[in-house]
Order: structure tokens, then C-alpha cells, then sequence
């Protein structure tokens, strides 16, 4: 059953915002327990492919990449991963991003970066100012225009975010990087692939240079040391999710 639906989901034939059958049809069709195909469809939703709406049914959903993160982030996580780990991930796939939003972005994207970057400038909290952050990096990875550039940003997203709550706390870092975002929207706008590739490396490589012994701590850590500075008691999934809903007006 699990496959079947699957196939179906993935494969577009179940249009997203469709409604599955009843979980007693299900369970006639394919000849299974009731208990049975609610784990299914728990299976399903787990992999953000279908909403579970009580009183109301299951509704096929659309992927968004938060989904991705999710669905990889525990095996990453199981690695021990570090600040320089991904760093060197973003690195190889950020700059090539840039090069293709020099090429592909809208005027709609670009303005959405630009206000973006000022919104980012402008934030006094350093729990805002990451996400504000994080936002400027995912946008630019959807104006690239490639959907498994997007999607593999999206894997990593909440690595990255554990990454930048660490630079936001971090005066000289938020000084010497921020007027990369600028540099980088100024590339795109001149269609320049090259200069926007080197502005994404050199702004990329600031961790690397002032992270010191954080540069090798795993990501979880320094995570939860940043938000117990700022006394901010919310989960990190909360938090990207807000950035999320940031991004909707640019996703429509």
C-alpha cells in the first residue's frame, strides 16, 4: 500500500490537494487492518507528502523543501556534523547557486533579496538576524531556478541555520559579512556568473577564518549554546519554520 500510494503521489496522478479515499476503503482495497493504514499514511505524512486533517481526511500536500530537511536531517545528524563540515558543504553548492541566479533571477526575486538584505541589516536581535540570514540564502538558492539546487539547500537548511546562529551573536562577523549580501545581489544584477561566484566564497570563507575552535564543534552544540545565551526557550524546527512562511510571498 505504502508504495502504491507512494508511486502515485510522486508520479503527479494524485493531484496535490487531492483527497485520498476514506481510511475504510483504503483498508478494503488493499486488504489491511484500519491500524495498518493509519500507520501508513503517518508514514507518508512523515515525508511532508500528505496532510492529515482530523475530521476531514488526508489531503496530498506539496513538498516544500523544509520537508527535505526534515526527512534527512537524522541521518546527517547521526555524522556529528560540524561548522566546517558544512561550510565546505554550502561552499561547493552556494557559489554555484550564485552563478546561476546571475543568469536566471527575476526582477520579482531580486527585489525580494534586496528587501530582504535590508530587513536583515536592520535586525536587532541576533535570533532575527539569523533567520533574516538564512532567508537571503534560501531565496538565492530559489532564483538559481534549479530544483535540485533547491532542494538539496533545503536538505541542509536547518544545519545552516545552527551555523548562522552562531555568526549572528558574533559583532565582527555580522560587520565584515553583511555587505557580502550586497555584493552578491550587486553581481546578480549586472549578470555577472564570475563576480557572484567569488563574492559567495569570499563571504562563505569568513567562518572558517573567525570561528576559531568553533569551527570543529558539531553544529548541535554550538546551536544550543547561542540560543541559551539569548534565553530563547523555542525548538530550532520552530524557527525555520517562521523563516518559511517569510519566504511565501516569494514563492508565489
Amino acid at each position: 500500500m505504502f508504495d502504491h500510494l507512494l508511486e502515485e503521489i510522486v508520479s503527479g496522478r494524485m493531484a496535490v490537494g487531492s483527497a485520498l479515499p476514506p481510511e475504510r476503503e483504503l483498508a478494503q482495497s488493499f486488504g489491511l487492518s484500519r491500524p495498518t493504514v493509519r500507520e501508513v499514511l503517518r508514514g507518508l505524512q512523515e515525508r511532508g507528502l500528505v496532510e492529515i486533517v482530523p475530521a476531514r481526511g488526508t489531503f496530498v500536500h506539496e513538498a516544500t523543501a523544509v520537508d527535505g530537511a526534515r526527512s534527512m536531517e537524522s541521518l546527517v545528524r547521526r555524522s556529528k556534523a560540524t561548522a566546517r563540515d558544512i561550510v565546505e558543504a554550502r561552499r561547493m553548492l552556494e557559489t554555484q547557486a550564485a552563478r546561476l541566479a546571475a543568469v536566471k533571477a527575476s526582477a520579482g526575486e531580486l527585489g525580494a533579496l534586496e528587501q530582504c538584505i535590508g530587513d536583515c541589516e536592520a535586525a536587532a536581535h541576533p535570533i532575527e538576524r539569523a533567520q533574516l540570514d538564512l532567508t537571503f540564502h534560501w531565496l538565492l538558492s530559489k532564483a538559481s531556478h534549479n530544483p535540485v539546487v533547491e532542494t538539496m539547500f533545503g536538505s541542509i537548511v536547518g544545519f545552516i541555520f545552527e551555523q548562522l546562529l552562531r555568526s549572528s551573536r558574533d559583532p565582527e562577523i555580522v560587520r565584515q559579512g553583511l555587505p557580502y549580501h550586497r555584493r552578491v545581489l550587486d553581481a546578480l544584477r549586472r549578470h555577472d556568473p564570475d563576480a557572484a561566484e567569488q563574492e559567495m566564497r569570499s563571504h562563505l570563507r569568513l567562518a572558517g577564518v573567525m570561528y576559531g575552535n568553533d569551527f570543529d564543534r558539531t553544529l548541535d552544540s554550538l546551536a544550543r549554546r547561542e540560543l541559551d545565551r539569548v534565553g530563547q526557550a523555542l525548538v530550532l524546527e520552530q524557527l525555520i519554520d517562521d523563516v518559511n512562511r517569510r519566504m511565501a510571498p516569494a514563492k508565489a
